[in-house]
């Protein structure tokens, strides 16, 4: 929970428990006195003032103060979580399951156990003041942790849906006011081609399963648009299919779901057709079914292999110096951006990258392609164009 600014509190010897004060994280005045064990858990009754000046604080306090008749207090037979939460949480795993991603749902009730839940133990959801004060308070305490403004975002817009839920079904009677968050596009810079195989070809060195097939998972996600993560190792073998094409390999086709699609159908290249899937993959497991994963198919928790995977990759990367560039890490994701990047250096339409990688040419220019320096390099020639037909770049050297 925010702390209080112990400086701020101020006291009324006349009204009883009447004080207020401000937290650390806020500059608006809060008032809290006692209400009653029918009114809430710790007996107080609290609320933002929404007044950063004090006058105006302590006449909003008296008045609410002397107002308040604790005697017309019910006995509280409310809770957020037994009236929101959990009705929510029922709704969005049956929506979950018609998608066929219940793994989505789970995510999301986790995020309010683990975090969430705390803060509105204690309040009366009818009240609006209450519910902004618990929403304040729970982004406060994401900053505290140094928690980044887009995962911030995603705790928001959960409690959004939810309060949505309670409002629909007439729990909540006014929605309440919540922070907005601006969602920041981290540079995350790419891998290059000789750098991945440097980090595929440590994996390689040890004879064990684990890191044989860590190496094919890479080689996948640099060889196709997917996103690295649970997408790939959701694969299962009949989402694979082989194309016959004359006088040519065949051509790996792959369908599955992505957060932005239901059925995408998958483009791989050739080489990882080539050197891995048939040489390595298809070799190792001999009386796979198709029912089985096309990763790791003997180890079942997905969630848990996907932690290995990261943390062994970071590891390995670390280890290799490789891991930062510019001062930015670069996570298993940032394979992502190597191929629709490496894609784009090799003169591929953006509207054909982004099909395929199951996105938009908007967001590619924006997330991917606005920090790389060889697009930068090409913008900023084509601008000034009329500056280097004119110029030798052999004199303009001279200059430095």
């Amino acid at each position: 929970m925010p702390k209080i600014n112990t400086t701020s509190i101020k006291t009324f010897p006349n009204c009883d428990t009447l004080r207020i004060f401000k937290y650390e994280n806020s500059q608006n005045y809060h008032v809290s006195f006692y209400a009653g064990p029918n009114y809430a858990k710790n007996c107080m009754f609290q609320k933002t003032l929404k007044t950063k000046n004090y006058k105006d604080a302590t006449l909003k306090a008296k008045e609410l103060w002397k107002s308040f008749d604790k005697k017309t207090v019910t006995k509280r037979d409310i809770s957020f979580d037994d009236d929101i939460a959990k009705p929510f949480f029922i709704s969005r795993l049956k929506k979950y399951d018609a998608k066929g991603k219940p793994d989505y749902a789970k995510k999301e009730k986790n995020m309010y156990l683990n975090f969430i839940k705390p803060f509105f133990e204690d309040i009366d959801y009818r009240n609006q003041d209450a519910l902004e004060t618990a929403v304040e308070e729970v982004v406060y305490e994401l900053k505290k942790k140094n928690i980044k403004d887009t995962t911030i975002s995603k705790y928001i817009n959960l409690l959004s849906l939810m309060f949505q839920k309670g409002f629909k079904s007439r729990k909540i009677d006014i929605m309440p006011d919540l922070p907005t968050m601006k969602r920041i596009n981290e540079e995350r810079p790419m891998y290059y081609p000789r750098e991945l195989k440097q980090i595929t070809n440590n994996f390689e060195k040890n004879d064990d399963p684990f890191p044989q097939e860590t190496s094919d998972y890479i080689n996948f996600c640099r060889s196709c648009g997917v996103r690295p993560g649970l997408e790939p190792l959701r694969i299962k073998r009949f989402q694979t299919r082989l194309i016959s094409v004359a006088n040519s390999l065949p051509i790996l086709k792959i369908y599955l779901q992505t957060k932005t699609k239901q059925k995408h159908f998958l483009p791989v290249h050739p080489s990882f057709t080539e050197e891995v899937y048939f040489p390595r993959m298809m070799t190792r497991y001999p009386d796979a079914t198709a029912e089985d994963y096309l990763f790791f198919p003997e180890e079942k928790n997905r969630e848990k292999l996907y932690e290995r995977i990261r943390k062994n990759f970071s590891r390995v990367s670390r280890e290799l110096g490789l891991y930062y560039l510019n001062g930015k890490e670069r996570p298993l994701y940032s394979i992502r951006h190597t191929f629709i990047t490496n894609r784009h250096h090799k003169g591929i339409s953006i509207d054909v990258i982004a099909d395929a990688s199951s996105t938009s040419a908007k967001v590619i220019k924006s997330n991917y392609l606005e920090h790389d320096d060889k697009t930068f390099i090409k913008q900023e020639r084509e601008l000034f164009k009329d500056y280097y037909d004119k110029k030798s770049p052999a004199k303009v050297l001279q200059k430095y």
